[in-house]
């Protein structure tokens, strides 16, 4: 049976739902930057913010297929294009206001701190394996209360590649001494989660909750359709 555990994050351990496209959210973060003198308006920042997060993947898509980017960079950008020279405490706040102001709701499912508790009770080494900006997923796990159930975090701006890229599964490896020759990835994206899985050679189990992808065929391992964690293979035995 499986001695490493390889959890994505949202959608399969955290029920989350943001929200970055509405107009205030970028309104009241101009406010943020109208407080430190940078001057624009909501439209013209995330704009701006665009412009710059994808210049900044286009960039790191030179060094790996799946690249990722880091946002307080993107924000230090803007922030220089409007003449201000920003703090990394600065970029920090930026970060985590986007965040906040498009957070809707954000909780874990019913079952996770159970399962990671009982897995590492047993011995097992529990990893994640997460696309998304360090600042606020290490927050969120921290507010969540399950950062210190993990032997090693994986985030992708941190690593500048993100999943399904092999080269992220490697990350993990050399970083925390994950050992994939006992490993299962467990997703709720066929498109990220599965395929990665897939092209590293490790078993996956798929589990379709609400945030999964609508109409994407799923190739997995195992297949968990009723968004039970209980059900993953093994963590009961």
């Amino acid at each position: 049976m499986y001695q490493t555990y390889i959890f994505d994050l949202y959608g399969t351990l955290i029920d989350i739902k943001t929200d970055e496209e509405q107009p205030g959210v970028w309104e009241r973060l101009a406010l943020h930057f109208g407080y430190h003198g940078l001057t624009i308006t909501g439209e013209e920042l995330q704009q701006r913010f665009l412009l710059e997060r994808d210049r900044q993947l286009a960039a790191a898509a030179q060094h790996c297929e799946f690249p990722d980017f880091v946002m307080e960079e993107v924000f230090r950008e803007v922030a220089r294009y409007l003449g201000g020279n920003p703090g990394q405490a600065w970029l920090h706040e930026t970060v985590r206001w986007l965040r906040t102001l498009s957070m809707i709701k954000i909780s874990l499912y019913d079952g996770v701190e159970e399962i990671l508790r009982h897995l590492r009770s047993r011995g097992k080494k529990v990893f994640l394996l997460s696309n998304g900006q360090k600042t606020f997923i290490e927050a969120e796990l921290t507010m969540l209360g399950i950062l210190h159930l993990f032997d090693g975090v994986a985030i992708s701006s941190e690593a500048g590649i993100s999943k399904p890229d092999p080269l992220f599964y490697r990350y993990l490896t050399e970083k925390y001494g994950a050992d994939l020759s006992s490993a299962v990835m467990i997703g709720n994206d066929p498109r990220t989660d599965m395929t990665g899985a897939a092209a590293v050679g490790i078993d996956s189990c798929f589990i379709r909750t609400a945030s999964s992808p609508a109409d994407v065929p799923v190739q997995s391992t195992v297949q968990i359709w009723d968004g039970d964690l209980r059900k993953i293979p093994g963590w009961n035995l």
